[in-house]
């Protein structure tokens, strides 16, 4: 794509900013003439008026922008003009991929959409541009207050359906039911797996400005770890919320969980599940966490391993965590044939684990992309 990129964007990007709007600067002159004669009643007539339209001239001849953003072989273009201009520009990669890299466009996966009234895909966010017709709108916490709406800014949301979908794994018939595969494991691995999964969703959708759909799950996926419970331990819906009712504070607020506590030789771990805020995080700067969804693997229990209380890298006894993968065969395949592994890799491929019980300094390197150290035993 490197040179289709600094040959298309040159050429699509002109233009220092969009003329006014000629109809939004008429109105402008005519608020100001009115309220100068006193007629404050014609004033805010024109005022909503121009709320619903623009202050920029959007189809501005001489203004065109076009932006491209790749992250592994997935890619995305923004572009500020006609469609008429969009389809050439497709058009143009498409015969750069196929003769320049022999590779096929797929024409399902590629569409060119209206950021202002549809969605784009990217990385499993939906992608598009705020618009309302009326440009002021109220604060849902106090109505009294006005705020301006953030048209013309790009939106992240959580893809329609999605929740649903995801949702679907844990029912069979239209009903929420337990997890049988778990069933030979401890209460704390159960809960544990359900909160990973659970909040590693919440966290790879942390930018969505309607993150809190994720909410919804919430309420399915509790009820299909309590029916897990219910399951393993012969228990009644009521007694496995006494039994592992608790309290836990996040950021200044109290939520309500279900948790275990861990006996392990240095003290206790509480594993619990719920209080994941859904409050929605504005993008400065960073990395975006791309492990959408997580999950533990069964095939050790999570309890003997934190029991242990010892890092399964360097053998500390300080801090100790758990590191996950989504799929342990993603792991195998990012690494395959290479010669050189990281020992994290190379100890969860050799355990056929997706996750290793390490010390905090050993779990920021694996974050960090640096070298740890291996077993000192």
């Amino acid at each position: 794509m490197s040179s289709s990129k600094y040959t298309l964007v040159p050429r699509y990007t002109k233009g220092e900013k969009r003329r006014a709007h000629p109809q939004y600067n008429a109105l402008k002159v005519e608020i100001a003439k009115a309220r100068r004669q006193g007629d404050t009643k014609l004033a805010e007539q024109l005022a909503q008026q121009r709320r619903s339209l623009p202050s920029l001239d959007t189809h501005d001849p001489e203004f065109r922008r076009l932006r491209y953003i790749r992250y592994a072989d997935d890619f995305i273009l923004s572009f500020v003009g006609s469609r008429e201009e969009a389809e050439v520009i497709k058009e143009e990669i498409n015969v750069f991929l196929r003769t320049t890299l022999q590779l096929e466009m797929s024409s399902e996966k590629t569409l060119i959409t209206n950021a202002r009234s549809e969605h784009a895909r990217f990385l499993g966010y939906a992608v598009s541009i705020f618009h309302a017709d009326d440009k002021i709108t109220r604060n849902t916490r106090n109505p009294e207050v006005k705020r301006r709406a953030a048209n013309g800014k790009v939106r992240l949301g959580v893809p329609y359906g999605l929740t649903d979908q995801i949702a679907e794994r844990y029912m069979r018939s239209g009903k929420v039911v337990a997890d049988t595969a778990m069933l030979a494991f401890s209460d704390a691995h159960i809960i544990d797996n359900y909160q990973s999964r659970y909040r590693g969703l919440a966290e790879y959708y942390k930018y969505a400005v309607d993150r809190h759909q994720i909410g919804s799950l919430k309420n399915i996926m509790q009820t299909a770890l309590v029916r897990t419970l219910m399951e393993k331990y012969k228990l009644s819906v009521s007694k496995v919320y006494r039994k592992y009712r608790g309290k836990v504070t996040v950021n200044e607020r109290e939520y309500s969980t279900l948790q275990v506590v861990v006996p392990t030789k240095h003290g206790t771990r509480t594993i619990y599940w719920g209080a994941v805020p859904l409050t929605s995080v504005e993008i400065v700067t960073g990395q975006l966490d791309d492990n959408k969804f997580v999950s533990f693997a069964y095939r050790s229990d999570l309890v003997k391993r934190l029991q242990a209380d010892k890092c399964e890298l360097c053998s500390s006894r300080q801090d100790c965590e758990v590191h996950h993968v989504r799929k342990l065969s993603d792991l195998k395949q990012r690494w395959a044939g290479r010669k050189e592994k990281p020992e994290w890799v190379t100890r969860m491929i050799a355990m056929e684990r997706k996750t290793l019980v390490v010390c905090r300094h050993c779990h920021r390197k694996i974050h960090a992309g640096e070298p740890t150290p291996g077993s000192s035993e």
